[in-house]
C-alpha cells in the first residue's frame, strides 16, 4: 500500500519556492481527497511524513505548512515534526477558546511556529483571533474571498498588527500583479501552476543548441553525426558528461568519447535529456525551479501512466510531452512557434497545442493532479482506460514526485 502527500509551493517576492503546503492524499478506493474529519486527514499527513516518505524527501531543504485545528494541537501529533522546518496553518473554522489560546501560546514559547489560514480580514474575524496575534508570524490573506478591489481596505485593518502577510488563492497573472504592489512577503495560488508567461520572444543561444541536436536525432540514425552536434556545444556536452556521471547512473566502464556516452544513455533517455535540459540552461527567471520541477513531475507521471496502460511505445513519447509542456512559459514564447523549431511527433504536437489525443488526455490529467483535484471529478473521463484506478494515478503521482526529489538531489551532487 502506497502513502500520498499533496503539496503546494509558495513563492517569495523574487519567485523563488519558499515553502510547500502539504496535503492530505488517499489512494484507497473508499478514501477521497475530501475528507469529513480534518485532524484525521492532517494526522495521516504526518504519519506519511514521519514514517512513511520521508520529510527530506517532501520539501527538501524549504519549509513545510500544515493545516491544524484544536484536536490536532491538544494533540502531541505535531510533536513528531522538527519545528525548525514546519509552520503550522491554524484552520479558519478552529473552535478559539481560552483552552486553545494558551496552548499557542505554549508552543509558540517552546519554538512552535503559527499563521492563519483563509483570513478575510473582517472585524469579526480579526476580534475571533486578536488574542493569538502575538504568536503569529503569517497571516494567508484570502484574494478569492475578499475580492480585488477591496484589497486595499482590507489590509488596513491588519497592518497594525504588523505580521508577515502571504496573499493566497491567486487565479491570475492580474491578480499577481496587484497582490505584488501590497506589503505581501508571499504568494500562492493555482495561477502559479500554470506559471508566469515572461514578455519576449527572444530563444537563448545555449536552448537553440539543445533544440540543433534534438532535430538532428530525429532526423538521423547516424551516431558520428550527432556526435559532431555535440562536439559544437561544449556548454551541452559538459552537462551531458555530468549527468552520465551522476548518482542516476552506474556505468562500470571509464567515458572514452562522446559516441561512447551517446550509446550508454540511448537516443530516447538523450531526447529525454535535452528537453528537461531546455529548462535548465537559460538565465534563471522568477518560479524557475518550480517551473522546472513541474515538467518533471509531469513527464514522469504521464511516462508511468501509460507504461501501465498504453503502448510501450506511447512511455516515451509522454515522457517527453510532458517534458516539453510548460517550455513556453519558461522561455516566454508561444507554444506554436517553439514547436515551428523542432521536429517532433504529431501526436506530441498536438498534445501540446490541443490537449487532444492520448497524449493530450495524459497531459489533462497531469495538470489536475497539480492542482490536488477530487480524482473523482473528473476519473470518468478516462472511463475507456481500465487501468487509470484511483490507485493507479496515485501510484503514478508517487513515482512523479520520487523523481523530482531524486534528480534535484543528482543536480546538487553533480554541483
Amino acid at each position: 500500500m502506497r502513502a500520498y502527500i499533496g503539496r503546494q509551493p509558495i513563492f517569495n517576492r523574487n519567485g523563488d519556492a519558499f515553502a510547500y503546503e502539504l496535503l492530505y492524499r488517499s489512494c484507497d478506493v473508499n478514501n477521497d481527497a475530501n475528507f469529513d474529519n480534518n485532524a484525521k486527514a492532517t494526522a495521516r499527513v504526518i504519519v506519511n511524513l514521519v514514517h512513511n516518505l520521508g520529510i527530506k524527501n517532501i520539501i527538501s531543504s524549504k519549509m513545510g505548512f500544515i493545516n491544524v485545528d484544536e484536536t490536532i494541537l491538544f494533540s502531541d501529533a505535531i510533536l513528531l515534526l522538527p519545528k525548525e522546518h514546519f509552520y503550522f496553518e491554524i484552520l479558519e473554522y478552529t473552535n478559539i477558546s481560552l483552552a486553545f489560546n494558551e496552548r499557542i501560546k505554549h508552543l509558540h514559547a517552546l519554538g512552535y511556529r503559527f499563521l492563519l489560514d483563509d483570513f478575510d480580514c473582517t472585524e469579526e474575524t480579526i476580534k475571533k483571533y486578536n488574542a493569538l496575534f502575538p504568536y503569529i508570524e503569517i497571516i494567508k490573506v484570502d484574494i478569492m474571498a475578499i475580492g480585488i478591489a477591496n484589497l486595499a481596505s482590507s489590509l488596513s485593518r491588519i497592518e497594525k498588527f504588523n505580521i508577515t502577510l502571504l496573499a493566497e488563492k491567486i487565479e491570475s497573472f492580474e491578480e499577481f500583479q496587484i497582490c505584488a504592489n501590497f506589503s505581501f512577503s508571499y504568494f500562492q495560488g493555482y495561477f502559479f501552476e500554470k506559471p508566469l508567461i515572461l514578455s519576449g520572444t527572444k530563444i537563448e543561444p545555449n536552448v537553440l543548441n539543445a533544440l540543433k541536436i534534438m532535430n538532428c536525432i530525429q532526423q538521423t540514425e547516424d551516431t558520428k553525426e550527432i556526435s559532431q552536434q555535440f562536439s559544437t556545444c561544449p556548454d551541452l556536452l559538459f552537462n551531458l558528461l555530468r549527468h552520465i556521471n551522476s548518482s542516476t547512473y552506474h556505468f562500470r566502464q571509464n567515458i572514452t568519447s562522446i559516441t561512447q556516452m551517446l550509446t550508454l544513455l540511448g537516443r530516447q533517455k538523450l531526447v529525454s535529456w535535452l528537453s528537461l535540459f531546455l529548462y535548465d540552461t537559460a538565465t534563471p527567471k522568477p518560479f524557475g525551479e518550480e517551473m522546472f520541477n513541474a515538467a518533471k513531475f509531469r513527464a514522469k507521471f504521464m511516462e508511468c501512466l501509460a507504461q501501465k496502460c498504453m503502448e510501450s511505445s506511447i512511455a516515451s513519447k509522454a515522457f517527453l510531452t510532458g517534458s516539453l509542456s510548460l517550455i513556453d512559459s519558461y522561455l516566454g514564447v508561444p507554444m506554436a512557434l517553439f514547436l515551428k523549431e523542432i521536429s517532433l511527433d504529431e501526436k506530441i504536437n498536438e498534445a501540446l497545442l490541443q490537449e487532444t489525443g492520448e497524449l493530450g488526455e495524459l497531459l489533462w490529467l497531469a495538470k489536475e493532479m497539480e492542482h490536488n483535484k477530487d480524482i473523482d471529478l473528473f476519473l470518468e473521463r478516462f472511463e475507456h482506460k481500465v487501468c487509470f484506478s484511483k490507485e493507479a494515478i496515485y501510484e503514478a503521482c508517487y513515482e512523479a514526485n520520487l523523481f523530482v526529489e531524486q534528480s534535484n538531489q543528482t543536480k546538487k551532487e553533480e554541483t
